[in-house]
Order: structure tokens, then sequence, then C-alpha cells
């Protein structure tokens, strides 16, 4: 027969379990820094482990993480039930009917306090504040009435005596509580009140006053005091909410993620030409630009974080009894809207956390995406002179080859001379770069978008390349591929259109709209602009062909290889001088290779999948050497 289990008698040695452990000393076992823990603690009203170091995880490109930067904290009185309703199809119907005004940036509510600031080390203490004020709270004289109230850009409602005293004593005892840790809790010198409806157009004023009449005031609530904390950042500014989400195609725009809020700047509206705004996100902390037709205005109080809720209990001095629910009778059921819920919180988070995740499975599995830039052919000018026009073209316009080298025809333009600052490849420029597509295909890889410079002789070497891959693929012409127009200064040559290339013979995909606009090419740009130039579209270019994959391909001249491939690989823009000095080295269709690491996403230049093309030179020969 087996032994009965005997009581256990705890030794002074017992090791609390994990779950013993407060929450700050979980995280910093964890490896997070203590200052981030406290950070992430405050933020998510310390709900517990889990949805910190969600929150931690979600927010470590935050630019603000490491700095300390206190909240901000107030003290609500929130009603709660059928009052709480009438009040928010208030809110609903005011903001469909007239607009939105000052009220619709925050949840119905009584300000007790003025914001106040505390450290992330002290949240705690505040909370447990908050608490000791439960037998004050216990002790409400009886109904909270409030008084309607309107004059002009301004309707309300204000607590009466005696519950105005009552409140202020409350905020008094709390004040004096947090003061022995150094916080410092400014008086509100308001008369407390519920705001219903302020900083609207005059002409709105009679519509707003007449709807406010129609609530029932005398619903019935219990009236709940609330701790709320903000990210400083939020309170100076428009809070957005994202109605469909978007992933960014340029490095500086921002992903917005369904049902996150983006606050940002309020002259973002009015100062922004394009609709495009800069915000950051509430559930990542990143900064970007984004779409404003995503997203819509809302309250900046869905972005606070609740740490305590304490609700007020009318006191019955006969029977020494309390009751919640103190304005009126009747049930009080249901909790206030607020994104704080834990569940919620924790499901949001965690939906960011667990898409990093599947994007980091779904790459492993990916073979790593590759650019190749390559730069054109050989050129006419560059072999015969800047006046080869002269010595092929006569006086009327006719075309003669006077060498093997030359193209065999020329194609009609407006004018011949437009070839003299967008000269064709030479007979050479094509078979080098055939050679070069022969090539890649040869060490199999595959290219499946291809991007030119609208230079002629890039048009020429790009579809030199295609046509030795054998890719059905079109040609994309990319005026911001275009060199240095420091060159140019001070007229941008007169290239071919897509739609002459493409009745030339050329695989151009005509319907392409370009990144950058011709017109918008600056010929006084610096070379740092140069760079910033091209390195925008690379960007946007490899973002926007990430979800179908596959390698690319951009055509462009001896710089493209730098100034495509440099900030794309993290690394700083060249001087002036640097950059110049570097062109020489670069061969006719030379080619440069970057990769992408298919988890992080980091690209990195890489040895060329292709070898280099060197040869020699074959000079001029005259018949009459040998006369």
């Amino acid at each position: 027969m087996a032994s009965a289990l005997p009581p256990r008698i705890l030794r002074n040695d017992h090791q609390k379990t994990q779950k013993d452990r407060p929450s700050l000393d979980t995280l910093i076992q964890m490896g997070f820094t203590k200052q981030r823990a406290e950070k992430a603690l405050a933020a998510t009203g310390d709900r517990g482990v889990q949805l910190a170091s969600d929150w931690l995880l979600s927010h470590v490109n935050d630019v603000t993480l490491d700095q300390n930067i206190p909240r901000e904290y107030v003290l609500y009185l929130c009603p709660v039930g059928l009052l709480q309703h009438e009040l928010s199809n208030f809110w609903e119907k005011s903001l469909s009917t007239t607009g939105w005004n000052g009220a619709h940036a925050y949840f119905p509510h009584i300000t007790l306090t003025n914001m106040f600031k505390a450290e992330d080390n002290k949240v705690s203490y505040l909370t447990k504040c908050l608490s000791r004020l439960e037998d004050k709270l216990n002790k409400a004289p009886g109904k909270l009435t409030l008084d309607f109230f309107a004059q002009k850009s301004f309707i309300g409602l204000f607590v009466s005596e005696p519950y105005f005293q009552y409140l202020q004593d409350v905020v008094t005892q709390f004040s004096e509580e947090v003061r022995k840790a150094g916080i410092v809790v400014g008086e509100n010198k308001k008369q407390l009140h519920l705001s219903l409806s302020y900083q609207y157009q005059d002409e709105n004023h009679e519509v707003l006053l007449k709807k406010a009449k129609e609530m029932n005031l005398s619903a019935a609530a219990r009236w709940d005091v609330r701790l709320y904390s903000r990210d400083p950042r939020v309170g100076q500014s428009e809070v957005r909410k994202v109605l469909k989400a978007y992933a960014p195609l340029l490095t500086d725009e921002l992903e917005l993620i369904d049902q996150d809020f983006v606050f940002m700047d309020p002259e973002e509206v009015s100062r922004s030409k394009d609709g495009w705004f800069k915000g950051t996100s509430w559930l990542t902390g990143n900064t970007g630009m984004f779409p404003g037709v995503f997203t819509t205005r809302t309250a900046e109080t869905w972005t606070w974080t609740l740490h305590r809720s304490l609700p007020l209990h009318e006191y019955h001095p006969k029977s020494g009894q309390t009751a919640s629910g103190v304005t009126t009778n009747g049930s009080v059921e249901g909790d206030y809207d607020n994104l704080w819920q834990e569940e919620k919180n924790e499901d949001m988070y965690a939906k960011v956390i667990k898409n990093k995740k599947q994007k980091d499975a779904a790459a492993q599995n990916k073979s790593p995406r590759k650019l190749f830039i390559m730069r054109h052919g050989e050129r006419c000018d560059f072999v015969f002179g800047r006046d080869w026009c002269d010595k092929c073209y006569d006086e009327v316009g006719n075309y003669k080859r006077v060498n093997l080298n030359l193209p065999k025809k020329m194609m009609t333009r407006n004018t011949y001379l437009e070839y003299i600052k967008d000269c064709p490849l030479t007979e050479m420029g094509k078979v080098q770069a055939h050679l070069t597509g022969d090539a890649l295909k040869t060490a199999s890889v595959p290219i499946s978008f291809v991007y030119c410079s609208p230079a002629l002789r890039c048009v020429q070497t790009a579809s030199e390349v295609v046509k030795a891959l054998g890719l059905s693929c079109k040609i994309c012409i990319e005026p911001v591929l275009f060199e240095w127009l420091g060159w140019y200064n001070p007229v941008i040559p007169k290239w071919m259109s897509p739609a002459d290339l493409a009745r030339n013979s050329f695989n151009i995909d005509t319907s392409h709209v370009p990144f950058m606009d011709v017109k918008k090419l600056n010929v006084e740009e610096s070379v740092d602009e140069f760079y910033t130039r091209n390195a925008n579209f690379v960007k946007y270019a490899l973002r926007k062909h990430e979800p179908e994959g596959g390698n690319v391909l951009m055509v462009g001249h001896a710089g493209s290889l730098d100034v495509c491939s440099r900030q794309l690989c993290g690394k700083p823009v060249r001087k002036a001088s640097e950059f110049h000095q570097l062109l020489s080295g670069v061969a006719y269709c030379a080619v440069a290779m970057c990769e992408e690491n298919p988890v992080n996403k980091v690209w990195e230049l890489k040895e060329p999948s292709v070898v280099p093309l060197c040869h020699g030179t074959n000079k001029l020969y005259s018949w009459k050497l040998i006369q």
C-alpha cells in the first residue's frame, strides 16, 4: 500500500519559480537591458512578461528605444455603462455631421489631473499610490450629477457639489502620495467637466447643441478612476488609424500594419503636396512616409496605456455599505472601450512578431536575389572622336560608313545631330554586349527584370544581352539611371522615346511608367545627389519586385556600378574626387553583382557570376602606309 504524501515545509533556500519572479527580473534574465525592460513594462501597463517582450521585439528599430524619455501620465474619471454608450454615440454622430472637433481626440472622460511625467522605473509605485485611494473611492458622496453647459465653441457637462470637492480631495491625496517619490502632479485649476464638443466652427454650434440635448444624461453608469499614460510625442501629434496595410517601396517609407496607429505632426496635412505624410508607427516605433488615404484620423487615447482602474462606490452611512453605479438607479454592465485590453494587445504585437517569423521562414527557403549592374559597350564617339558625325554625314544628312566598326546603318531621328550627345554602340560594342549576355546564360543566371538608361548605347547593350540570354522580358527605360548630369550642363541629351525605340525593333516596355520623369533631372546636381538619385531607384525597384522574387539587371554607365550598389550595401557616398578617379577602372560591359541575404534583407557586393572581358586595341589603318 502506497504511503500518503507528507506535507512539505518550504525551506529558507526555496527558489522562486519563474512565475513568481517580478516581470522586470525575468526580462533582464531574458537578455534585455534594465532600461529597455522598464520602458517596455511602462509602455504595456506592466501586464506581464509576454506582452512586454513582444513590445520590445516589435520596437527593435525604434530610434527612441534606448533614450530616457519619461512617459506622460494623467488621472481620468471615466463613465462605464449606458451613459458611456450615450456619449460614444454622440461622438460618432457629431463627427459624421459636423466633422472633427477637439473632443474627438479623446474618449469621454473627466480630467482629474494635468499631464505629469514619471520615470519608467516608478510606474509600479504610481499604481500602488492609486490603489491606496481605494478606501477613499469606496466612500463616494452619493450621486454624481452633471450640469449641462454651453457657450460659443464649447458644449459640456460640469461636476456639481458635493462631488467636485470630493474629487478634488481624491486628487490631493494621490498627489501627496506620488510626491514621496519625487513625482509632481500639476494641479488642474479648471472646473471639473466632461467635454462634449469644442474647437468647432461657429456655424456648427446649434447642430451640436441640439444633438447633445438629445442624449439621456440620466442613463446608468459606473464611474472609474483610471491612470493612463502616453508616449509624450503623441501629445503634440495627430493620430491616425490604419485602414489598409501598405508594404514600403522606398527606404524612407513606413510599413502600415492593419489596425495600427500612426502619429504625425498636425501640419503634415497642409504641408503635403502629394497626400503622403511623415509619421511614426505606434506598434513598431518606426518612422517614415506613408499614404494618408490608407489611414483616418482618430482619438489619440487609442494609443494610451491603462495602468490601473478603480471604481467609485457610493457610501451609505446608515448601513455602512457601499454600492457601485453612483449616478442613477439601474444596472451597469460592460467595460470601457480602450485598446489596452491585454488579450487584444497580445494579439496585435504577437501579429507583428508572427509576421516577421513567417517572412524569415519563407526567406530561408528562397534563393538569394541578385542585382546585376552593367556598363554599356564600346561607344562610337570614344573610338572615332567627338566629330565622328561630321565624318559620316554629308550636308543633307546622308550617312556613310567610313569604318567597319561603325554601325552598318543608322536609325532615323529628328536630326543626325542628336547622335552627338546620344551616340550608338560600335559594332565591337554590340559584340561585347552579346558576349557578356552569353556568359550570363552559360553561368545559368536567370534574369527576371531589365532596367536601362535612356542613352542609346545602353539600350543597345541591354538589347544584345537580352537576345543572348534568350529572354522574353521587355526592357524598361529609366531616365533616373542616366549618368552624372554635371557633364551635360546646361542641356540634357535628346533621347529616343520608348515608342521610337520599339518602332526600331527594340523589345521595349512602352507601358512602363518611369520612376523619375526626364523633366525632373537636374543638370546642376552634385555627385552626392547623383548617388542618391540612383540609390533611391535601386531600392525602389528591388522592393517592388520583392514579392515575386527574381534577379534584376540594370544597364547604365561607368558610374552606375558604384552609385547603384554602394548605398544599397550600406556604404557611404564617395567624395566627388574619388568618384571621378574610380571611373577610369570600369571597362566596357563591366558587371557588378549584389546579393541579398534572404533572412535579414542585407545586400552585399559579391564576385560576379561572369568573368570580365578585355581585348587588345586595333589601331586605325591607312592603306597609304604601304604606298
